[in-house]
């Protein structure tokens, strides 16, 4: 009975694993049209400076600031997409796995039923086989995953720097005269666009913690159901 228990509860949390994968590639997803949008906005502040001339120099400093930004969205961007298909992957593989070794079990129970000790030696060795598998997978995805949380570290630094970049441009505005409007309506673009980028930011760190967790979680799991 405990067996059972154990073996369901493993299942569950494949299931919660590759489901949060599945989410984490989701929010993911909203990195792109952010990374558009700064780029855009890089764009915007380059014409404004260009339209102010000499007044424009120091605020032309700061465009080229909000250009690297964009680029480092980009390039998280870029790294985590490759890695999050490598995740999900994985994830999928295992609960295909754990629901072909979940097979293996309950035929092993029907041929101790019928003490077909031949079969049985032939179900034991396929078992340790997807055992094996399931362990490579594991430890693959935990590897990737922690890959995946250093590529989007950066996130929290463009975050920062965007911050600072802000007021500056809000400085710079002020300091424009007739040129301080549009200079202005760049720094409050970059702010709304910096705000969003953190709530992601943090909303990508919580799943990823959340399904780290998860990895923890069926990791002590697994030595129970392993050591049958």
């Amino acid at each position: 009975m405990s067996g059972n228990l154990y073996t369901r509860k493993m299942e569950e949390m494949y299931d919660t694993i590759s489901q949060q994968c599945e989410e984490l590639n989701t929010e993911l997803d909203k990195l792109g049209p952010l990374a558009k949008q700064m780029h855009l906005l890089s764009s915007n502040a380059v014409s404004s400076a260009a339209r102010a001339g000499s007044d424009g120099n120091a605020f032309r400093v700061l465009t080229q600031d909000i250009q690297l930004l964009g680029d480092d969205i980009s390039g998280s961007i870029n790294d985590s997409q490759l890695l999050i298909g490598t995740v999900i992957t994985l994830a999928s593989e295992l609960v295909t796995l754990f629901s072909h070794y979940m097979d293996q079990i309950n035929c092993e129970h029907q041929l101790e039923d019928t003490k077909n000790g031949s079969s049985n030696t032939f179900t034991d060795t396929d078992k340790q086989s997807i055992i094996k598998e399931i362990n490579y997978h594991n430890r693959k995805l935990s590897q990737n995953i922690g890959l995946l949380t250093s590529a989007l570290d950066p996130i929290g630094v463009v975050v920062k720097k965007g911050e600072y970049i802000a007021i500056f441009s809000s400085v710079e505005a002020a300091n424009a005269g007739q040129y301080g409007e549009s200079f202005e309506a760049v720094a409050s673009m970059l702010r709304v666009l910096v705000g969003r980028l953190s709530q992601q930011s943090k909303r990508q760190q919580s799943l990823l913690r959340d399904l780290s967790e998860a990895m923890e979680l069926q990791s002590n799991q697994e030595k129970l159901i392993y050591k049958w």
